[in-house]
């Protein structure tokens, strides 16, 4: 065959080793990419506390392959309440890990991003306008006792929410909803009125190269403050709820092991715990550093505290943005437990 294709013309003979050249490069990058694909796509992974005496293991299986669980939260009864991100219901879950689909959530939402639970067990609910991440546009709705779904707050310019995340509620009853694209958190009064920009990072409109994203919310009733993580900047700050002053209680530096700081929330001691997404790690702030407790989660994207207990969301996003990926079902919560104080 060599000694056919010598005798060949010059220009046929180019063409050919051309075509070698391109066949050769696309054999090396299907091989590749489908070495990555096979990387992803391996088992399920369960998560595994990292330090003496937490212990970790799955709570509650969601019923859906497309639950995609992207927050969680728990009410005062200790009811944990999650949702999806792609078909919208929202489920209930007993502290026995039981699941029930909440009546009439799936066809009123769109992809659900925040969960947080008033003391009357109202369910507020950030609802996106689509579960597609390039997709801007929000509301914040409300489920009450009795399960009616009901609008609840927007904020009143023409630009309304872009990309809100979490949602937090202080000893008031004020609900605080934070939004990425804005580099915003907003406050609005119980029934949902009086909407304001009440906090902005401040390294908002610093110059710097990187922008905010103020991600995760949580109640610090040790501090009467609001715990606020940035996705972008991994950092964490606690702001005063009585004077809006803020102070940087942790940055991340460096490019090794960046957190990805995503969900959160404060034990009654003020001790904050924080979703380290790009880790997959559960981390503790301690002494102005991170402290990783549990790891081995897949795609860690929010927690909530409760007596002695953390539940993770384990939202295994990558799946929606890479076809080929596929989710490692089923979708489920974890739950953390802490050691006695």
């Amino acid at each position: 065959m060599i000694l056919r294709i010598q005798r060949l013309p010059r220009a046929q003979r180019t063409l050919i080793f051309i075509a070698f050249l391109v066949g050769g490069v696309l054999l090396i990058v299907a091989i590749t990419v489908g070495l990555i694909l096979l990387s992803f796509n391996t088992g399920r992974d369960q998560s595994v506390a990292l330090v003496e005496g937490v212990t970790a293991g799955e709570f509650a299986v969601l019923p859906d392959d497309d639950a995609y669980p992207a927050t969680v939260a728990v009410g005062p009864d200790g009811a944990v309440y999650t949702a999806s991100y792609v078909s919208g219901a929202v489920w209930s879950i007993t502290p026995d890990g039981s699941v029930r689909e909440l009546p009439g959530t799936r066809a009123a939402f769109e992809a659900v991003s925040g969960l947080a639970v008033g003391p009357d067990g109202t369910l507020y609910v950030i609802d996106l306008d689509d579960a597609n991440p390039l997709t801007l546009g929000g509301e914040v709705r409300r489920i009450d006792p009795q399960g009616s779904i009901t609008p609840f707050a927007v904020p009143g310019d023409e630009r309304g929410f872009l990309l809100p995340d979490d949602l937090a509620l202080d000893a008031q009853g004020r609900v605080y909803v934070s939004d990425r694209g804005r580099a915003e958190v907003w406050r609005f009064e119980a029934d949902g009125s009086g909407g304001i920009a009440w906090w902005t990072p401040p390294e908002a409109g610093s110059g710097d190269d990187t922008r905010p994203a103020p991600t995760g919310l949580s109640y610090d009733s040790a501090h009467d403050a609001l715990i606020i993580t940035d996705s972008n900047l991994n950092t964490i700050y606690r702001v005063s709820i009585t004077t809006g002053e803020g102070e940087q209680l942790y940055r991340h530096v460096g490019q090794e092991y960046v957190p990805g700081l995503d969900g959160v929330t404060t034990a009654p001691d003020g001790t904050i715990y924080a979703a380290a997404l790009e880790q997959n790690g559960l981390v503790r702030l301690k002494d102005g550093d991170l402290e990783y407790i549990a790891g081995v989660f897949r795609g860690l994207s929010d927690v909530a505290y409760f007596e002695g207990k953390i539940y993770a969301a384990n939202f295994d996003s990558f799946s929606l943005l890479v076809p080929l990926v596929h989710p490692r079902l089923p979708f489920a919560l974890d739950v953390i437990e802490l050691p006695a104080p």
